[in-house]
Parts: C-alpha cells; structure tokens; sequence
C-alpha cells in the first residue's frame, strides 16, 4: 500500500511535465513487482535497481537514472527517506526532499527540504526548491 500522498504528487509531478524514475536499492525485481502492484508503473518512464551498483550513498544509481531520463542532475529531484539515499543524492549534486517515514528528521539533516509526510509537503515548497514559476 502507498503512503499517504504518493499518488498525488506522481500525478502533480506528471502534470508539471517531470520525467520521473525510481532509483532503488531494491532488487529490480521487487521494484518491478512493487510499481505494478500499487499502480503507479504509468508514472514512471526508468525502473532502476542499486542491487548490481555500488550501495547508496554512492551516487552512481541517482546518476544512471538521471541518464536514463536524459537529464542533467541540477535538474533532478530526489525524494528519500533514508540518510545513504539524501547523501547520494547530495554526492550527485541533486535537490532532496526527505520523508521521515523510517528515520527521524535528525538523521535526514542532509536534504534540502526535511517532511514528516508527502500530504505535509506544500507545492509551492517545492516549486521554491526548484525554481518553478
């Protein structure tokens, strides 16, 4: 099941013109499984899994995803909840929004923007982070 929001902002994401990717740690496999089970496969246009990668916080999954999307890392936006994730995002020069589903706000202090939840995070946050009129 999706955490509160998800789907909402892929949406908003998708309607805002983002190309969208997963960079996970994950095993393709789970990824795949996980993406279409939830519904939300449609909103992504690269699958990625870390398993055969150096482990985050390298950055080297942030930046194959970035490749796949065709896109240069100053305009990607990461969202983790992690602290390895909101560091290889960092080490990737990305943006980060940090999700405090599993760490605390304390551990995620190397993200651009710290939330406890996705239906906490206002658009136009966003759209300030990113430089969005």
């Amino acid at each position: 099941e999706l955490l509160p929001c998800v789907k909402d902002w892929l949406q908003r994401f998708e309607n805002w013109g983002f190309l969208q990717g997963i960079a996970s740690s994950a095993p393709q496999a789970n990824v795949s499984v996980l993406v279409k089970e939830t519904g939300i496969s449609s909103y992504f246009d690269a699958l990625e899994s870390a398993a055969n990668l150096p482990s985050k916080p390298d950055p080297t999954i942030f930046l194959k995803v970035a490749g796949l999307l065709h896109t240069s890392v100053a305009q990607c936006l990461v969202i983790e909840d992690a602290p390895a994730g909101v560091e290889g995002a960092r080490r990737a020069g990305m943006k980060c929004i940090s999700v405090t589903t599993t760490h605390p706000a304390s551990e995620l202090t190397g993200a651009n923007l710290v939330v406890e939840r996705l239906d906490k995070l206002a658009p136009e946050a966003v759209r300030q982070l990113l430089e969005i009129q």
